[in-house]
C-alpha cells in the first residue's frame, strides 16, 4: 500500500501541475486576473522562461551566435506552421485510446458496464479525430480577390478599432475585423486567433468548426472519464470486494471495508487500476479546461466579439482612460505614470502582436539591437531587461502608444 500511496501522490501532483499550466496559458491574460499571481505566472511561462533560456544561451556561446539561434528557433517554432502541437494532440489521443484498449475495455461487459460501450468508444474516437481534422484543413476565411468585395461590404470600418488602411502584404484595403496572420501568411476575415493545436487560423469560415470541436471533446472527455470509473467500480462489484474486510492501518481499530473507507478505496484503486484511474483523472481535467474555453468562446459569440477583438477593446479602453486622465490633468504621462516633458497628440494604435501563439517571448525583438545583440552590446543589458520586466510580474503588453 505504501507503493500505492506514493504512486497516488505522484499522479495527483503531475495532474495538478498539468491543469495549473493549462489554466495559466489559457486565462493568464484575462482582465479578471490583472495584477494577480495568475498573470505573473503567465508572464513567467510565456516570457520569463524564454528570456532566461536566451540569457543562458548567449552567455554560453556569445551574443551574436545566440541571437542567430534564437531568430531561427522563433521562425521555425512560432512564425511558420509546424506540426509540433498537432503531433502532441495525436499522441495524447492515441495514447489514451491505447490505455483504454489495454486496461479498460477488458472490464466492459463482464461487470456492470454494458457491452454496448465497447462499440461506442471507437465511434467516439472517429468523431473526435474527424472534428479535429475538419478544423485543421478548413479555410478560415482567407481574404483574396474573390472574397474581398463581399468582406468589405459585410464588415464596415467602425473608425474606432478599425480604420480603412492598405494591407502592406496584399496591397488591398483591409476588411474590418480581418487580420494578417504571420504564421499562416494569410489575411483572415473576422480573425479570432491562431491555434497551434490545429495548425490553422480560426476565423469567419471555421469558427463554427472550432467551437464544435471544443463541444465534442468536452462531451467525449466527460463520457470517457465516466466510463473508466464505471468499469473500475463495476469490477470491484463483480469480485464482491465492497464488503471484503481489510486490516486497519491503525493498530487496535476494527476491520474496514472499501465501502466504508474512501482512503482505503483510493489506495486500492491506485494500486490495482492505476492506468484506468489515471486516464479517468486526465479526462476530467481535460473536460473542465476545454469546457471553460468553450464557455468563453460562446460568451464572445453572444457578444459579437472575437478573441482578437477582446484584446483590441481592452487596449482601447486603457488608452481612453489614460487620454481622459491626461485631459483632466493637462499633462501627458507615460505608462508608468511619469510625466512627459513634451506632450504629443497620439491617436490610438492597436497592438498587432496577438496572433503569434500563446508561448513566445514576444518582446525579444524590442530589446535586441539591429544586429541581434543587446541594447548595450552585451548580455548584461539583456539580463537587466529580464529582471526589470519580471519585477512587474506581468507580461509586457507594449502598445505603440504606450497605453498603461
Amino acid at each position: 500500500m505504501a507503493l500505492a500511496m506514493s504512486y497516488t501522490g505522484l499522479l495527483v501532483g503531475w495532474l495538478f501541475l498539468f491543469a495549473l499550466l493549462l489554466f495559466v496559458l489559457l486565462f493568464g491574460e484575462a482582465e479578471v486576473f490583472e495584477g494577480t499571481v495568475v498573470e505573473k505566472a503567465h508572464w513567467l511561462v510565456t516570457d520569463g522562461v524564454p528570456y532566461a533560456a536566451s540569457w543562458v544561451l548567449r552567455k554560453g556561446i556569445g551574443d551574436a551566435t545566440g541571437a542567430k539561434i534564437e531568430a531561427f528557433a522563433t521562425e521555425v517554432l512560432f512564425d511558420r506552421p509546424n506540426p509540433a502541437m498537432q503531433l502532441i494532440y495525436v499522441a495524447l489521443v492515441m495514447g489514451g485510446y491505447w490505455v483504454y484498449c489495454v486496461h479498460v475495455e477488458p472490464l466492459i461487459g463482464v461487470g456492470a458496464v454494458s457491452e454496448a460501450h465497447a462499440l461506442v468508444v471507437p465511434f467516439a474516437m472517429l468523431i473526435s479525430i474527424a472534428s479535429w481534422l475538419t478544423v485543421c484543413f478548413s479555410d478560415p476565411g482567407t481574404v483574396n480577390a474573390y472574397t474581398l468585395d463581399a468582406q468589405l461590404a459585410t464588415y464596415p470600418h467602425d473608425h474606432v478599432l478599425y480604420e480603412p488602411k492598405i494591407c502592406p502584404t496584399l496591397g488591398v484595403t483591409c476588411p474590418a475585423r480581418s487580420k494578417f496572420c504571420r504564421v499562416t501568411q494569410k489575411r483572415v476575415a473576422k480573425f479570432d486567433h491562431y491555434c497551434g493545436w490545429m495548425g490553422n487560423s480560426i476565423g469567419e469560415n471555421n469558427l463554427r468548426y472550432f467551437v464544435s470541436f471544443l463541444g465534442i471533446h468536452v462531451v467525449l472527455s466527460s463520457y470517457g472519464s465516466w466510463l473508466c470509473c464505471s468499469a473500475i467500480l463495476g469490477e470491484i462489484e463483480r469480485r464482491g470486494l465492497w464488503a471484503a474486510a481489510f486490516e486497519p492501518s491503525v493498530r487496535g481499530a476494527g476491520v474496514v471495508t472499501l465501502a466504508s473507507d474512501w482512503r482505503l478505496l483510493t489506495k486500492f484503486v491506485a494500486f490495482h487500476f492505476a492506468a484506468a484511474a489515471t486516464l479517468s483523472l486526465f479526462l476530467v481535467i481535460l473536460a473542465v479546461m476545454l469546457g471553460a474555453f468553450l464557455v468563453y468562446h460562446l460568451w464572445m459569440i453572444s457578444k459579437g466579439l472575437t478573441t482578437n477583438e477582446t484584446f483590441k477593446w481592452k487596449d482601447y479602453e486603457r488608452w481612453a482612460r489614460r487620454t481622459a486622465a491626461e485631459r483632466a490633468s493637462g499633462s501627458k504621462t507615460n505608462a508608468d505614470g511619469s510625466v512627459l516633458e513634451t506632450p504629443t497628440d497620439d491617436a490610438f494604435v492597436d497592438d498587432d502582436e496577438r496572433d503569434v501563439g500563446c508561448v513566445r517571448a514576444s518582446v525579444l525583438s524590442e530589446i535586441d539591437g539591429p544586429e541581434g545583440g543587446d541594447p548595450d552590446g552585451s548580455s548584461k543589458g539583456f539580463v537587466a531587461h529580464l529582471f526589470s520586466s519580471g519585477s512587474g510580474g506581468a507580461k509586457n503588453k507594449k502598445n505603440k502608444n504606450e497605453v498603461p
